[in-house]
Parts: C-alpha cells; structure tokens; sequence
C-alpha cells in the first residue's frame, strides 16, 4: 500500500475555490487504476488554516502511472496562487514493505 497526502495553505478569500479544485482533483484520482480510497472531502484544520487531501494506492508505481493525469488537471487552474505558501507534498509507503 502507498499513501499520498498533501498539505494546503489556502488564502482565506481563495479557500473556497481550492477546495473545490481539491474535489474535481479528487475525483479524478478516484477513477484511476490502483487507487483504493480517496478521501471525498480535503480535511480542514481550522486552527492553522490548512486542508489535507488524503488517497491511498495499491503502490507508488500505480500514484506514478496517474500522476500526469492528476497534474494536467491540477496545472489547468491557478491553484497555487490561491494558496500562501507552496503546498507539502507527502509519499509513505507501508512499513512492511
């Protein structure tokens, strides 16, 4: 199993439009082979004004085979200027493996 989770930073009068951004992406992955879960909704932490989007794949091979997709999506929007700060992107894979 593989996991990709990634921290935004949205500007408050952007937020809005980068969470819906964040569920077209979303959508998106969902439909693409290896994918086993996408979370339906970015998870807001209020207190530090960030969103995480959160999906898991059968293995990074399968994240990597999808990645031009997503990032053609993701690049079709100005989503990174909707955001303070340059998002954090993170790629975990199973500790047993």
């Amino acid at each position: 199993m593989f996991i990709m989770y990634s921290i935004h930073y949205p500007k408050p009068e952007d937020e809005a439009r980068l969470i819906e951004n964040m569920h077209q992406v979303d959508e998106l992955m969902s439909r693409q082979p290896g994918t086993v879960f996408v979370a339906p909704y970015p998870f807001k932490d209020s207190a530090k004004g960030t969103l995480l989007g959160l999906s898991i794949w059968e293995s990074e091979e399968a994240l990597r085979a999808a990645l031009p997709t997503i990032q053609q999506l993701w690049s079709a929007v100005p989503a990174r200027q909707w955001e303070r700060q340059p998002a954090e992107l993170y790629m975990l894979h199973s500790a047993d493996e």
